[in-house]
């Protein structure tokens, strides 16, 4: 396996030549994995200045990932499939697409989705920039709205989904959709671990490769106020000119709508 993105290119370029209709996987063009990659790298999209909000989604770490996968897009060695499409369903269950950048998540997904492909895949950390890093793609979190008339049953319900065993043996043992997630209450992740049918992925330990990433994630990761906006227009753009000028106009309308909020903008 690829542990370097020169690595994971090489491995594309060969993939490719020995068989002109696979791909080591796909890249869509949608903001939540460039943010988790630029993370990876060492990118920090959003910050706060004082009572200030100071967007770099262009920033240097994020352009040179940018350039790297442009040009695995402008050379044909993946696919441009959006997450989740048919088309990369499609993909993944005749063997054209070797590969799948994804997180602990991603797993379940695949168990209830493509079952007849049990055996046939395995999990490995994510390549670096020549330190073992990782940023995270997606997660869950659970809150009580102020309006709600129960808040108090909500929050008992919420404490029992994210600490009871009882519970996370029935979400990883769900026939229908098992879930993968590593919980961030460690106890339960050890709980989730011995739940876990391995057998899909050969008897591989997804919770302890998963578990053993946190402790790679690059510190001082910032959510911005604006991420609707942003990830919305990444998209538009980067399908126009490519992931650069996605980032710029990302750029461009953090500033824009950080100031239409009426929320402070650093200089």
């Amino acid at each position: 396996m690829p542990t370097t993105w020169d690595e994971y290119r090489v491995a594309a370029e060969r993939i490719k030549a020995a068989d002109p209709a696979a791909r080591i996987g796909s890249f869509p063009t949608d903001a939540p994995l460039k943010a988790t990659l630029s993370w990876q790298a060492g990118a920090k999209w959003f910050r706060v200045e004082g009572d200030a909000w100071k967007p770099r989604i262009d920033d240097a770490p994020s352009q040179k990932v940018a350039a790297f996968w442009q040009g695995m897009l402008d050379d044909d060695l993946v696919f441009r499939h959006g997450a989740g499409t048919p088309e990369e369903s499609k993909s993944r269950a005749d063997g054209t697409s070797v590969g799948v950048i994804g997180a602990s998540w991603s797993a379940g997904g695949m168990i209830a989705a493509m079952p007849d492909l049990k055996g046939k895949w395995g999990v490995a950390p994510i390549p670096h920039w020549g330190t073992p890093a990782s940023g995270m793609y997606g997660g869950t979190s659970f809150a009580v709205t102020k309006g709600s008339e129960h808040t108090t049953a909500a929050a008992e319900f919420v404490k029992w989904m994210t600490t009871d065993p009882a519970s996370m043996r029935a979400r990883v043992g769900a026939l229908k959709s098992p879930s993968s997630a590593l919980p961030a209450n460690p106890a339960m992740a050890v709980v989730a671990a011995r739940a876990f049918d391995t057998s899909y992925f050969a008897g591989q330990d997804l919770y302890a490769l998963t578990g053993a990433q946190v402790a790679t994630i690059v510190p001082g990761w910032t959510w911005g106020p604006v991420w609707g906006k942003v990830g919305a227009d990444f998209k538009d753009e980067a399908a126009r000119s490519g992931l650069p000028g996605g980032l710029v106009k990302a750029q461009e309308s953090a500033a824009a709508a950080i100031r239409s909020r009426g929320l402070k903008l650093a200089g």
